[in-house]
């Protein structure tokens, strides 16, 4: 693939991903302003979703089709440019997603007798939590493609998935840092 396909390919991959996020924002706000969702009923509406992705990826199991084109075209590019990197990627994407649809899980048990509407909070602040979702998808996103089109062998992209995932999760400890303290800052402003 030449560098002017490539970027085409990216660039479609990158809009298609931005308008999936913002489509899934949207039917977001409006359901939950259309209806009272409890707690407990979207923590367990998160937690099926992310364990209907895990099951699913598993089926897929090393397929790259996808519903949508330019994902497929992605993943075939990465697999052939990735090597061992791509499967130990999306196992561990796998392992991520049951990680997370359990906590959700927990989550909405934990909030099983609540019957407080989801939705009290300032539409300021859901702004911009949405802004900062963006922003942090979208980076993560770049230094990922950045780091496949740039390597020129499999050799390079040895050790990726691990380096990616402890920088995930120290980037995600000092996210969830920044929202705790946020959030305690707004409550008690």
């Amino acid at each position: 693939m030449d560098n002017a396909e490539r970027k085409k390919m990216r660039t479609k991959q990158v809009i298609a991903t931005n308008v999936i996020l913002l489509i899934s924002i949207t039917v977001y706000f409006i359901v939950f302003n259309m209806f009272e969702v409890t707690s407990f009923q979207f923590f367990a509406l998160l937690g099926i979703i992310m364990l209907l992705q895990a099951i699913t990826g598993l089926i897929k199991g090393d397929s790259t089709s996808s519903f949508i084109p330019v994902f497929e075209q992605v993943a075939r590019y990465e697999k052939q440019k990735m090597g061992d990197e791509w499967f130990k990627q999306r196992k561990m994407n796998h392992i991520w997603r049951f990680i997370v649809s359990g906590m959700m899980f927990l989550q909405a048990y934990w909030n099983r007798n609540t019957s407080d509407n989801m939705i009290q909070v300032d539409i300021s602040f859901l702004l911009i939590l949405a802004l900062l979702i963006f922003a942090i998808i979208n980076t993560s996103q770049y230094l990922h493609i950045r780091k496949v089109d740039r390597s020129a062998s499999h050799m390079d992209m040895k050790g990726y998935t691990r380096k990616s995932t402890l920088m995930a999760i120290a980037a995600g400890i000092a996210i969830a840092t920044v929202f705790i303290i946020v959030t305690i800052s707004y409550v008690l402003i």
